[in-house]
């Protein structure tokens, strides 16, 4: 294939059923975690993998997506819009946009949250296969399902797909959604919505075409507004490592990365927090353990703790915690 073809391609199409009611104005890829939206996390791994096209696929909400085409921080952006009346899915998508594509190609997901070095998926896809990111978690592998990978490398289970093994199987990996693949992959499935794991991967399996890279590194799916919340709050009160420095990007932050800037003097701070340079946060309000967005509004007197105020958004007056605010109105969580 020739240069110009992208060697990176971000799922950004889903309706992201599982974050409704946030998904209903955002699209997942844009949901932020700690004053950031999704997608830069993935951009900021792909860049520092070595990739400097990727494709981006859009349908839900696709003309929030759109403007990210373009350069970014090093990358060229292509933003694909499917047309169909329902998102193309993981396999469906890569297909559409299969002339676009390098010979390989590393995906990402939109809603996953990674450290993890993309650069050796690239390095294990073997002729004609394919290569996925595992990671070594029993407690996880047993609730998404364990994906199981040999001592040679390949993966020996899969689903109901399983294979013979060299050496001793891994029993506490699982798939995270990040993977790398040969583009004649594309070439087993049919046109139209297709998933790339039940119409490509699984017969890769018992073919030894299917092989696993294993990370310790941590990862979180961000598929639900609880889960949107812990990644929140594990970026910004850990030292949770990420691809892109989201302190970086404050106006004012301060936690266990550091600080960043001045915090008003009619502001509490109480805990770690994001505050970009562009909100307005009243006289007298309390902040602990919170993101708060660029133009977003915090009336006087307003005690936020546990909370992601997203850009934009009028926080209503009163005291507030494990509460998301995107534009639909608050999200309340429990404690």
């Amino acid at each position: 294939m020739s240069d110009d073809r992208a060697t990176a391609f971000l799922l950004a199409a889903g309706h992201g059923s599982r974050l409704r009611p946030i998904t209903a104005d955002v699209p997942k890829p844009l949901v932020p975690v700690c004053g950031l939206p999704m997608i830069a996390y993935a951009l900021g791994a792909l860049r520092r993998a070595g990739h400097r096209r990727v494709v981006v696929n859009a349908w839900h909400l696709a003309d929030q997506i759109v403007p990210w085409q373009g350069l970014h921080d090093g990358l060229e952006i292509e933003v694909v819009v499917e047309t169909g009346a329902s998102p193309l899915g993981t396999g469906g998508g890569l297909r559409n946009a299969r002339d676009r594509l390098a010979d390989r190609v590393t995906v990402v997901n939109g809603d996953i949250l990674c450290d993890a070095d993309l650069a050796p998926l690239s390095q294990a896809v073997p002729p004609g296969g394919a290569a996925l990111l595992l990671r070594r978690h029993a407690d996880d592998a047993a609730r998404y399902g364990l994906v199981s990978v040999d001592e040679a490398g390949r993966v020996v289970q899969l689903r109901d797909r399983t294979a013979s093994a060299q050496g001793t199987p891994s029993d506490d990996t699982h798939f995270t959604g990040l993977h790398a693949l040969d583009r004649s992959v594309l070439e087993r499935l049919a046109d139209g919505p297709a998933c790339i794991v039940g119409e490509a991967y699984l017969d890769l399996v018992g073919a030894g075409l299917l092989h696993g890279v294993v990370t310790d590194r941590p990862w979180i799916d961000v598929g639900n507004p609880a889960a949107l919340l812990t990644a929140n709050l594990a970026v910004l009160c850990t030292p949770m490592p990420v691809p892109t420095d989201p302190f970086a990007h404050a106006g004012y932050a301060v936690g266990p990365r550091g600080s960043v800037g001045s915090c008003p003097s009619h502001v509490t701070i109480s805990g770690p927090v994001w505050i970009h340079s562009d909100a307005r946060v009243g006289m007298g309000c309390t902040l602990g353990s919170t993101v708060v967005g660029a133009h977003a509004v915090l009336p006087p007197r307003t005690r936020l703790d546990r909370c992601v105020v997203f850009d934009g958004v009028t926080v209503p007056a009163g005291t507030w915690h494990d509460t998301l605010f995107p534009p639909s109105g608050p999200v309340p969580l429990g404690s």
